[in-house]
């Protein structure tokens, strides 16, 4: 009988670690901005701690991952994560100023930076390539199910006990220290049995990219569309209530179809996937804009709320097919570029979906920047679909 992924060395320390941390990160998310509100920052002050936070990340990712896993190892490194993402968040309880707040938030940075990009490559190190998607979805959802709970809780939390227990509650980061310490020794014991494919000899990271664009390019739509449905959804719905729905729609629909994405993906194949979800997630762009170009009466709110569902699914969906095929095919002795390129992808993709639908939308309005991102999504599916078509023609028995 085969082993259930669930059940492999080192699949619920991954799990466990990275709840923890975005545990940590979905509570934080909406009450940091609004803590410094409180205290006088304005509304640039209170974006400025998203943006520290989200900087630091990907800076992290980008620049310091890689030199500590070599200096420090494993154990070390993942502990430490998980520690500057729970120590650094209750330093915000102890007043609003801006400045602390930042501190507090380019901490917070670091230690999401390294477990984010240590939880992919731990699952490319320990999980069969075979078994790989359905690895990825459970990741997903370690991910999606604190944010679909945390995040709308946050604020009800901050009503019922103030600002300074939900900020503390950020330490809930920390419990994920002794999964990651045991996580890390499994890692360390794995590549001492396979340097090759730990090492990261070879290409350099310019190589990789240019193997794994595909991946990146879909990951970068879907998320900055997603990320630009989150921001403006209260400014396109027809009412305040209905944007609710709208955004509960999304988020609730890319909580499972981020382990269906990876579960599909062992099934058949990344390939086969990801274009045609893609297209789909441009259609939904479609028909949000349509809904903010002032459909009358329920139809404004019925396009809205179905542009919601289809990117929903793109969005949980395709994070998971995309992360799969980033490893694939870079192949295991590059899967450290790869997922520092992948993690560092996912957060840019998310601040540029506000930064360049809201600069489309103040040159054109809503349903113009909405129709052009669909557009870029269909070319892109175009690209990509006949270049994968002609691989498969190529590599396909004749």
């Amino acid at each position: 009988m085969q082993q259930k992924v669930i059940q492999m060395p080192g699949m619920i320390s991954i799990i466990a670690t990275f709840a923890a941390v975005i545990s940590s990160l979905s509570l934080l998310l909406p009450a940091s901005p609004a803590w410094v509100a409180s205290g006088g920052a304005g509304a640039m002050g209170a974006g400025s701690v998203t943006a520290a936070l989200m900087a630091v990340t990907v800076a992290t990712q980008l620049f310091a991952v890689r030199p500590a896993l070599a200096r420090f190892g494993w154990q070390k490194t993942l502990v430490a994560g998980t520690l500057f993402m729970g120590l650094g968040s209750p330093l915000q309880a102890i007043s609003p100023d801006l400045p602390l707040a930042l501190v507090s938030s380019a901490l917070r940075g670091v230690g999401f930076g390294i477990v984010t990009v240590c939880g992919s490559m731990a699952l490319s190190l320990l999980i069969p390539a075979e078994r790989r998607g359905q690895a990825v979805g459970l990741y997903g959802l370690a991910a999606a199910v604190p944010q679909m709970i945390l995040t709308p809780l946050a604020p009800w939390l901050i009503e019922v006990l103030g600002f300074r227990p939900v900020l503390c509650l950020g330490l809930i980061a920390v419990l994920g220290a002794p999964f990651a310490w045991y996580l890390g020794k499994l890692v360390n014991a794995r590549t001492a049995q396979a340097p090759a494919s730990a090492s990261q000899q070879g290409a350099g990271a310019g190589s990789v990219l240019r193997i794994i664009w595909p991946a990146l390019l879909t990951l970068t739509l879907i998320t900055a569309a997603g990320g630009a449905f989150m921001t403006f959804a209260i400014d396109i719905a027809p009412t305040a209530l209905v944007a609710s729905i709208a955004l509960l729609v999304l988020t609730i629909t890319a909580a499972p179809t981020r382990f269906w994405g990876g579960s599909l993906s062992d099934r058949f194949g990344t390939r086969v996937l990801m274009t045609p979800v893609l297209a789909l997630s441009a259609v939904g762009a479609v028909l949000i804009g349509f809904s903010a170009a002032g459909a009358e009466g329920n139809a404004r709110s019925i396009l809205l709320l179905l542009g919601a569902l289809l990117v929903g699914a793109g969005y949980g969906f395709l994070q998971s097919v995309t992360m799969v095929r980033a490893l694939n095919d870079a192949g295991p002795a590059h899967n450290a570029r790869a997922s520092v390129a992948w993690n560092a992808n996912f957060d840019l993709g998310t601040g540029l979906g506000g930064l360049a639908l809201g600069a489309l939308a103040q040159a054109g309005g809503f349903p113009g920047a909405w129709w052009i991102w669909a557009g870029l999504m269909a070319v892109s599916v175009a690209v990509m679909g006949a270049r994968d078509a002609r691989e498969f023609r190529r590599h396909s028995p004749r």
